[in-house]
């Protein structure tokens, strides 16, 4: 036994000598194990390897990258705005003269832009990005820099500014992966034009030069959104049903919810029994059990959610209870949900059906505030740019907003060359294309900027109850008649 103590002391003391003589490739080791365990989505493991770099090697040369690591952590995948911003300013005090430091004020843009989008926010956001190139003017940081300016003119609505954005980007960085990221935004802002012919140049440029990156994937699913709505009709159909199935012969999924793909291509199905998860190929994985849900979700980190009363259940997690504070009063619980979306900065969007309102709640479930009034929701659906579609069965009519509630526009129920007469369901495509289920018909309606009707989808639909479509712009439809997704492409 003493033999033992006595290797492990010596271990030790032979540990921290090598640390005590080279910190400094002692820090870059620790550092690279963070990086690993991020890249394997071992957060917690990486956010200690990074501390560890910064309590105790504080003036090596990668201290100023571990804190820029958790930044953007916080930032991208906690949520926690309050963190990535005192990463953030730590990091600009700390080590204002490090090849980091340009990126800090990237984050702090995007956090501007993150907590709202009014225009001194933009503005806010702007100064923040611009001083990147006026300050470190040799930095790889300045082409993030000018995508994150065009991204933010882009929320704004300030589509020619941000399409002159996302060209600078292309025109001076040509090599860096920030012009492909420039170009997908590109595309997307151009559909919003509609213009959307114009983009398919752009996507084979990011296809040819930055070969097995996961830009070239997203520049393959646009190109296959595009090619499908605007390219193939009207000699052919723009969908047409696959033959493939979801789920085998004879499933019992009764009382669906809605159906959901997550950024994995995992396939969702919410029913009475609970949610069902099918991987890309359409087998069964297993499924997250509950008593009569009323509702689900996924939120980031492809973590499902579900609704059972007044209750939110994490796959794998503790309940929290749904509720609205009252004056002098205990909370009111939200009883009855039939439909919660997660925003891109972690914000629940929660319909109230009694009182016929939606409420916003934080990513912990925690009362923010009113988001709707006056509004009968059982359906919503939430764009890549936040915008968000609200089905109003009492006014017959689909309501657009951005994500602080502000007007977008009206979808109503009739217009030209379509009536729908029952929306059972509705999305958006990562393009933007809004995406609406006629249970009457039975039809899908695909619409484009201005509300313009870009196609329809109908075929060997019967009774088709909830849908969703995945990163390519397939549509995974539940039908009631044949009792499992129909896959139409």
């Amino acid at each position: 036994m003493r033999g033992r103590v006595a290797g492990l002391g010596v271990l030790l003391l032979a540990s921290a000598t090598v640390v005590a003589q080279n910190p400094e490739e002692f820090a870059r080791r620790q550092y690279e194990s963070g990086m690993t365990f991020l890249q394997n989505g071992r957060y917690a493991e990486a956010l200690k390897d990074f501390q560890v770099v910064i309590d105790s090697f504080g003036q090596s040369a990668v201290a100023d990258d571990a804190l820029m690591q958790i930044a953007v952590y916080q930032l991208d995948v906690a949520h926690d705005m309050v963190a990535a911003q005192a990463a953030a300013d730590r990091l600009l005090k700390d080590y204002p003269n490090s090849d980091s430091a340009p990126m800090a004020y990237v984050i702090g843009g995007r956090l501007t832009i993150a907590k709202g989008n009014a225009p001194k926010d933009v503005d806010t956001a702007l100064a923040s990005f611009d001083r990147v190139p006026r300050l470190f003017p040799g930095s790889d940081a300045v082409a993030a820099a000018r995508y994150y300016a065009g991204n933010t003119l882009r929320i704004a609505r300030r589509v020619d500014e941000a399409l002159d954005r996302f060209r600078r980007v292309s025109m001076e960085y040509p090599r860096s992966i920030w012009s492909a990221r420039a170009d997908l935004a590109m595309t997307a802002t151009l559909v919003s034009l509609d213009r959307a012919k114009e983009a398919f140049a752009r996507l084979q440029r990011i296809r040819q030069q930055f070969p097995n990156t996961p830009e070239a994937a997203t520049a393959l699913q646009y190109n296959t959104i595009l090619y499908r709505l605007y390219i193939r009709p009207p000699a052919q159909p723009a969908f047409a049903f696959s033959g493939k199935y979801v789920g085998a012969e004879g499933s019992r999924f009764n009382d669906v919810l809605g159906v959901s793909v997550d950024e994995t291509g995992r396939i969702l199905l919410g029913h009475k029994q609970g949610v069902t998860i099918f991987d890309e190929q359409g087998t069964m994985v297993r499924t997250i059990a509950a008593d009569d849900p009323s509702a689900f979700f996924v939120e980031q980190r492809n973590k499902v959610v579900l609704v059972r009363r007044d209750l939110m259940v994490p796959d794998g997690g503790a309940p929290v209870q749904v509720s609205v504070p009252q004056s002098g009063r205990l909370p009111r619980p939200v009883e009855e949900i039939p439909a919660v979306i997660a925003l891109s900065n972690g914000d629940r969007l929660v319909s109230d059906k009694s009182q016929k309102t939606v409420i916003r709640y934080s990513p912990q479930t925690k009362y923010v505030a009113p988001f709707l009034s006056n509004t009968n929701t059982e359906r919503m659906a939430r764009s890549e740019l936040d915008d968000i579609a609200i089905y109003d069965r009492d006014a017959k009519t689909i309501v657009l907003v951005d994500r602080d509630a502000r007007p977008i526009g009206k979808l109503p129920l009739k217009g030209t060359n379509y009536a729908i007469g029952d929306v059972r369901d509705l999305t958006f495509d990562r393009l933007g294309h809004l995406y609406v289920l006629d249970g009457d018909k039975p039809t899908i309606y695909v619409f484009g900027p201005r509300n313009r009707l870009v196609t329809t989808v109908t075929g060997t639909l019967q009774r088709p109850r909830a849908f969703a479509v995945d990163a390519a712009g397939r549509l995974q439809i539940f039908d009631e008649g044949a009792r499992r997704i129909q896959v139409f492409q």
